[in-house]
């Protein structure tokens, strides 16, 4: 009787980790607050990095999901998307402000 009670709870309190994971929206969303601050930015370039963003952490949970264990190849597709998502966000904001974003990064690492 005690097993089946620890197993049960066990089981509720994985199940809550993995759906306690933040949704790509979620991630993009935390991520645009932090550069629109940095960068003082108005709602329009705000709304351009969220939907940036947001491609990004969907095809990386894709890309996660397809690939699993298999982390060398898994490694060299997340890292072609960041690549990706880097010229986007330079190519929509500019040289000058991702360098601003590079340094607050830097400067604000915890």
């Amino acid at each position: 009787m005690k097993k089946r009670i620890l197993i049960s709870l066990l089981t509720v309190f994985l199940s809550a980790a993995i759906y306690a994971q933040p949704s790509p929206e979620k991630k993009a969303q935390k991520l645009t607050d932090k550069i629109t601050e940095a960068l003082s930015l108005n709602e329009t370039d705000s709304k351009a990095v969220y939907n940036i963003q947001l491609e990004r952490f969907k095809e990386a949970q894709a890309i996660n999901k397809k690939y699993g264990n298999e982390s060398e190849e898994k490694n060299e597709k997340l890292k072609m998307l960041g690549n990706q998502t880097y010229n986007k966000m330079k190519d929509y904001l500019g040289k000058e402000r991702m360098k601003q974003w590079a340094e607050y990064r830097k400067n604000n690492r915890k």
